[in-house]
């Protein structure tokens, strides 16, 4: 057993809650890297474009009239709308806007994470007056934090036999450790500052719920969780730790540890601390270009890529075959029945049913009229979704090699006019484990105007782009969340 696990098993001082705290606290921000400082801008610009494309969608209003209607001290702003909230308000409305239409990023299929990072950290800074870099740092290093933890988690190992062994629940409340770190940088915390904060959104962690999603139609608004509680719940760790409330300062280690508490199978200690600080998990971001499950993009881009190559239009298509690894058809994915938006971005028949006929990727695809559109629901009813038979062994591959899933296995076929067409993909554009795949700062500025433009316009879409790439440079925050908004 290596020196790192065994003291991270008996919770000794040396532990990674004291490496990350202490890595979280005290690393400087005109000392990272230029590569960490890139993926936090880019990080930005996508999570506040989804925030964008979803602040008016069903659960995304529930939510924004009740927290505006609560009032409260002025300190951040709500996107698009510009009501001014307390910070932990207005962190837990722009969370819950980052993902309610599911295009946002993931870290190796272990969860979406930048909704609990950017959002915390922009109402802080406001709070504070923090500085585009200091707020760039401390995104970089809350994903870092959140990221290191979700890819010590095992929801799903390959035993010796090579069998899948599935964790009984599973969840993405440690994604909170995210906005706790991002604001706890913003608000100086020192390294015991952060062990506290990290005690405190530990324990304002929500149940692991994601295991039962999408097993029961239609899907509720809660989706896999909710992002506003994890956001908001951070936030008030980092608030509470700044003013002494004492918390767990050891909850990441040992065998009682945060791990066992989120449903792990196991702790890989490894993941926790390995090249801290060369290392950038921001830059491993994987990000969307359709307002989807990530598991269906591969799925969408290669049917786009025929369509495309072949020339073919809707009305030309008989038949459409997409085969997915076997968790997409588990969750019920293969469903060309949509009630509800959520629906929508689990339904693979419907994305592809968009994709040819609702235009460029976006909040479109999504409005009340898409959904009930006749000609989407009849295209619909053309595709069939399968079982990818490369999947699982790829799944076991992957797993065993790095412990998280890398490939997404799919091939599509398309039939038209007797002919048949197919393509397969192992990853999906904006992955980064391929430099054909990888997101370029072209592609975010391409999505962060077409998930924009509709609520804010062209002019001042295009004059928050243009301040989200100098942040940087920017000595606070005020112009460029001003522009996000439609009182700019």
């Amino acid at each position: 057993m290596s020196e790192l696990k065994m003291q991270a098993a008996a919770g000794e001082p040396g532990g990674p809650t004291v490496q990350l705290a202490r890595f979280a606290a005290e690393a400087g921000a005109a000392d990272l890297p230029q590569v960490a400082l890139d993926g936090a801008r880019r990080l930005l610009l996508d999570t506040v474009a989804c925030a964008v494309a979803g602040w008016d969608l069903p659960s995304s209003r529930i939510i924004r009239e009740l927290m505006e209607e609560q009032g409260g001290r002025q300190e951040a702003t709500v996107l698009v709308s510009g009501a001014r909230l307390p910070a932990p308000a207005a962190a837990y409305v722009n969370a819950h806007l980052s993902n309610a239409i599911d295009a946002d990023d993931t870290l190796n299929y272990s969860a979406h994470i930048a909704a609990s990072t950017v959002a915390p950290a922009l109402a802080i800074a406001e709070r504070v007056g923090s500085s585009g870099l200091d707020t760039l740092a401390a995104i970089a290093l809350g994903y870092e934090v959140a990221g290191r933890i979700g890819l010590s988690l095992r929801g799903l190992v390959v035993t010796p036999a090579g069998s899948f062994t599935f964790a009984p629940v599973t969840g993405y409340g440690w994604t909170g450790f995210a906005a706790a770190v991002a604001s706890g940088r913003l608000l100086g915390l020192d390294t015991m500052g952060m062990r506290h904060a990290f005690g405190l959104a530990a324990a304002a962690t929500p149940l692991p719920t994601s295991g039962k999603f999408g097993l029961d139609l239609p899907r509720p608004m809660t989706k896999y969780g909710l992002y506003g509680e994890m956001a908001q719940g951070g936030v008030m760790a980092a608030l509470l730790a700044q003013r002494g409330f004492t918390a767990d300062t050891t909850v990441l280690d040992g065998e009682r540890g945060l791990w066992r508490m989120a449903g792990s199978l196991d702790c890989d200690w490894t993941a926790l601390t390995d090249g801290i600080g060369t290392r950038w998990l921001v830059d491993e971001a994987s990000y969307k270009d359709y307002p989807g499950c990530r598991f269906l993009n591969p799925a969408i881009d290669v049917f786009l890529d025929i369509l495309r190559d072949e020339g073919l239009t809707a009305d030309e298509i008989e038949r459409v075959e997409a085969l997915v690894p076997g968790s997409a058809i588990a969750k019920h994915m293969n469903d060309p029945a949509v009630e509800s938006m959520v629906d929508g971005c689990f339904s693979l028949p419907y994305l592809l049913a968009c994709a040819v006929l609702a235009g460029p990727p976006g909040p479109g695809w999504h409005r009340p009229e898409t959904r009930s559109d006749p000609a989407i629901r009849r295209f619909s009813a053309k595709v069939d979704v399968g079982v990818e038979p490369r999947a699982a062994q790829a799944a076991k591959e992957d797993l065993t090699r790095y412990g998280h899933s890398v490939r997404m296995c799919t091939t599509v076929t398309v039939e038209a006019g007797g002919r048949r067409f197919t393509r397969s993909a192992d990853y999906a554009r904006g992955d980064s484990y391929t430099p054909e795949t990888r997101i370029t700062d072209a592609d975010i500025a391409d999505k962060f105007r077409r998930y924009t433009t509709d609520a804010l316009g062209e002019e001042r879409s295009e004059r928050a782009l243009a301040l989200g790439n100098e942040l940087e440079r920017l000595e606070n925050l005020e112009k460029f969340v001003a522009g996000l908004t439609v009182q700019a």
